[in-house]
């Protein structure tokens, strides 16, 4: 919970958001995924990537070194290094240099705070580190420099059992509670109004094996709970949910680095379930239970993913969710050891 007078602090930026929100007028073109321009640009991008050594952040790496770009990783190291990267800038990115920036075709900004309970713990670091520090970094960047960096699907979170999928023109839910969600809407709507050259990826619940894998996700906690004790733990089992796999991120962000398209919000997805229908996959993958736990306050929200198959085509790999799932626990495996 937020004691009373981080509440009443984390209130009153946002109403000061707000306010200005509501001040300028909101530009549906820039969502507007129809005059997408495929051209690819002239050279490999020389790349600046924040949160390098984080749970995307190191998949994304090790991803960018495969495909010969040139990488730079500034990090907190808060989450520490297992990949062992080298030469990591270990320094506030807001504290980095003009010069140094204008240097950088791209930066992909995988560096805030990540999760809604993280940012329960320290919302003034959270309103600060993905809203008002991203844009004071934001406004440093060379109007020819692409700011590729993490929204949330989360913003469109509905709890009617009907939902359709969200399309980058829906409007996204105003948050009021959450300081997560409430960071995450600020600097979207502050992007599509003071920025040009950036590409907001709202993305589903991010799934998969990096090197600093995060194993509270829900297709992660779900795998390895029915390989380690041959039961899938089920919450909300109704509520509806869309998730995203590294792999198919991935291959949304080299499209973004290597092609030309229209700045704006990017929906990111690979599949969406109900919760309950994703836990019974996973359990008939490993011959496990389900073991039903409940209801709890959660996110419901489907993405639709139309513009993100559009610009990747063929390159998304096609995979049923078990082979996803035998991936997973594969290159869990190959990179822990053991499970």
């Amino acid at each position: 919970m937020i004691d009373g007078s981080a509440k009443e602090s984390l209130s009153i930026s946002f109403n000061l958001i707000r306010s200005c929100i509501y001040t300028i007028k909101y530009r549906r073109d820039s969502l507007n995924n129809s005059s997408i321009d495929a051209a690819p640009v002239a050279a490999t991008p020389n790349v600046l990537l924040v949160g390098g050594c984080g749970y995307i952040g190191s998949y994304l790496h090790n991803k960018l070194i495969d495909s010969n770009f040139s990488v730079t990783v500034c990090d907190r190291l808060v989450r520490g290094n297992p990949s062992l990267i080298d030469n990591v800038l270990n320094c506030d990115y807001e504290s980095l240099d003009p010069t140094f920036l204008s240097s950088f075709d791209a930066v992909l900004w995988f560096g805030g705070h990540s999760s809604v309970s993280q940012s329960v713990l320290d919302p003034k670091g959270a309103l600060s580190n993905n809203c008002l520090n991203l844009f004071n970094f934001a406004k440093k960047l060379s109007p020819d420099t692409k700011l590729i960096y993490a929204s949330s699907g989360s913003l469109y979170s509905n709890k009617s059992a009907h939902a359709i999928p969200a399309s980058e023109t829906s409007l996204a839910t105003i948050p009021s509670q959450n300081p997560y969600d409430i960071s995450k809407f600020a600097f979207d709507y502050i992007a599509q109004n003071f920025l040009e050259n950036f590409y907001a990826l709202r993305m589903g619940t991010l799934s998969g094996y990096s090197p600093n894998i995060r194993e509270e996700l829900v297709f992660n906690a779900m795998n390895l709970s029915a390989v380690r004790t041959a039961q899938v733990r089920l919450k909300n089992s109704e509520s509806n949910r869309t998730i995203l796999f590294l792999s198919d991120l991935w291959v949304l962000i080299k499209k973004l680095l290597l092609t030309k398209q229209q700045p704006g919000i990017f929906n990111a997805g690979s599949n969406s379930f109900k919760m309950g229908e994703l836990a019974h996959a996973i359990a008939m993958t490993w011959d496990a239970q389900v073991l039903y736990e409940g209801d709890s306050e959660t996110y419901s929200f489907l993405l639709d993913t139309t513009k993100m198959k559009a610009i990747c085509g063929s390159e998304l790999p096609v995979s049923d969710l078990q082979t996803r799932c035998r991936e997973f626990i594969a290159d869990y495996r190959a990179g822990k050891g053991s499970i």
